[in-house]
């Protein structure tokens, strides 16, 4: 046999041998994937959910696909090397782990699911070793935004899009008047809605970014600048889409722009821009690098390092649910205790007009009940919302998006600030709001209550709820609100009055959750 034939017969061996060697890591790798998607399936399925339903992350559809591409892309590098498995690297699971446990009993979902695809990346890192990992690394990172995030910017950006309206329609000497995120106008009646303050366009424009830096830029000064501008121009795009959607809707007396109308010529408008920043970035494309020919490297098969990686691996995925599981304990709430406790000493109910009540998560007590003095009554009621939760894993977060003082749907608001008014003895803090649907206006007083604190603070209230989920503790929503028939001041009034006449609230808040558990 010649000397050729010998290294072909031995290359085809080696070949044969890493292939045998990457089937069983990937199967390994694979199982530990699915396992880690069933052990955590509720909240896998809640990321599903919220890319199906809510418009401004359908794009976390393409994610996995894109990712997918970006690794076969590299399949000549990564065959030409062999997987081995490094059982230390699942020490870097502890923190996920511990983020996912803090999400579970802070309420928090992001914090659960950047946890999981954190565990992701470290078993592929275990099983298939960094070597492997670090030619894949960008589509493996680009997983995280799998994780739909970024519902609390809504409100700021909203008020960003009112603030280039405003300036907008001065700008074109258009008369207007603006009441918070409404605008009245000659011929119309516009508000910012949540869907238009441009989230959707800014998350896919990020996401989007960050694929088309890699893809076209190597050096750093110019990835920063590309995703400083995927981070800006949507923003500022946005706000011109919504004042062209405006006036051009005022210049035709509503018969363009407005309706589905609008919500198409702003999406035509949105994908214009997008197409735009890439063609200016793609004109600054850096020259593709040059790819080390493949390593070639051949490494012994080590089972026995696979083996105990994915040992650790399940041994370190189940602490979590079990962990989880084990602090659950069933418990309630007294809902006659909370009925009682919206009348406070002097307090008397009345009918309630029924336009308004705050919308929250189903709590395990909640009670709606409009009250005034018993002497010397208001010319309006004061209106009580009060949603009662026990903290376990799993229990609604008081700070949740889908959580609001009133229906966005009937009212929208005028103006928002922090106040403070007595409570048990002491300020406590508070979140008032205008809000106004038609021709009624109402003022909103809203606090958050957990385990004996009051506060407004969502970092604050997150923490007491962590905490609250830890001890089995309890939380509350205390919204109240009433008409502006005179002045806000005279709102106000009532509002503390209200407030004042409790006795000890907290207290009293605290005894609905003692309820013996017989009686529940």
């Amino acid at each position: 046999m010649t000397t050729d034939a010998i290294a072909a017969a031995d290359t085809v061996g080696r070949s044969a041998t890493r292939t045998e060697i990457w089937k069983v890591h990937l199967a390994v790798l694979g199982a530990l994937l699915v396992l880690l998607a069933g052990l955590f399936f509720a909240d896998v399925k809640a990321a599903a959910e919220v890319w199906w339903y809510y418009p401004a992350y359908s794009h976390c559809f393409l994610i996995i696909p894109i990712a997918a591409w970006l690794i076969w892309e590299r399949r000549a590098t990564l065959i030409s090397d062999t997987p081995a498995a490094m059982p230390w690297v699942l020490v870097g699971a502890l923190p996920c782990l511990l983020l996912w446990l803090a999400g579970a009993f802070g309420s928090v979902t992001e914090f659960r699911q950047f946890a999981i695809i954190g565990l992701a990346e470290i078993f592929c890192v275990a099983v298939l070793g960094w070597h492997i990992f670090r030619k894949i690394s960008f589509a493996c990172l680009y997983l995280f935004f799998l994780v739909p995030t970024g519902q609390y910017l809504i409100p700021p950006l909203q008020q960003v899009t009112a603030k280039f309206v405003e300036v907008g329609l001065g700008m074109l000497s258009i008369p207007f008047f603006r009441e918070g995120l409404v605008f009245d106008l000659v011929n119309g009646h516009y508000e910012i809605a949540e869907a238009c303050a441009g989230l959707r366009f800014l998350i896919a424009t990020i996401a989007l970014g960050v694929l088309f830096a890699h893809m076209m830029y190597r050096k750093p000064w110019k990835i920063a600048v590309f995703l400083l501008a995927c981070l800006i121009v949507p923003v500022i795009g946005n706000g011109l889409r919504a004042l062209f959607t405006v006036a051009v809707a005022n210049y035709t007396d509503n018969r363009v722009a407005a309706g589905i109308d609008h919500i198409l010529y702003g999406w035509a408008f949105a994908v214009a821009i997008l197409f735009a920043v890439m063609y200016v970035g793609a004109r600054f494309k850096d020259a593709e690098a040059d790819r080390p020919p493949p390593s070639g490297l051949d490494r012994p098969a080590r089972y026995p390092l696979l083996v105990i990686s994915a040992l650790f691996a399940l041994a370190i995925v189940s602490v979590g649910p079990a962990t989880a599981y084990y602090a659950d304990r069933p418990s309630g709430a007294g809902q006659a205790a909370l009925d009682d406790l919206v009348t406070p000493p002097g307090w008397q109910g009345r009918s309630a007009d029924g336009d308004w009540e705050s919308v929250f998560d189903p709590a395990a007590a909640r009670t709606l009940a409009a009250v005034q003095p018993k002497k010397g009554g208001f010319a309006a009621p004061v209106d009580i919302d009060i949603h009662y939760y026990i903290r376990k894993r799993g229990a609604p977060s008081l700070m949740s998006e889908r959580n609001h003082p009133w229906d966005v749907e009937t009212w929208h608001i005028i103006a928002r600030r922090s106040t403070t008014a007595r409570l048990d003895g002491a300020p406590r803090p508070l979140e008032e709001a205008l809000i106004a649907s038609r021709d009624l206006k109402r003022l909103v007083w809203t606090t958050y209550w957990v385990d004996g604190h009051f506060s407004i603070a969502p970092l604050t209230v997150r923490m007491l709820e962590f905490r609250g989920a830890l001890t089995h503790g309890h939380s509350a929503a205390i919204v109240l609100s009433t008409p502006v028939t005179s002045s806000e001041n005279d709102a106000r009034s009532r509002l503390a009055a209200l407030l004042g006449a409790f006795p000890n609230l907290s207290e009293s808040l605290r005894k609905v959750g003692d309820v013996p558990a017989e009686t529940r």
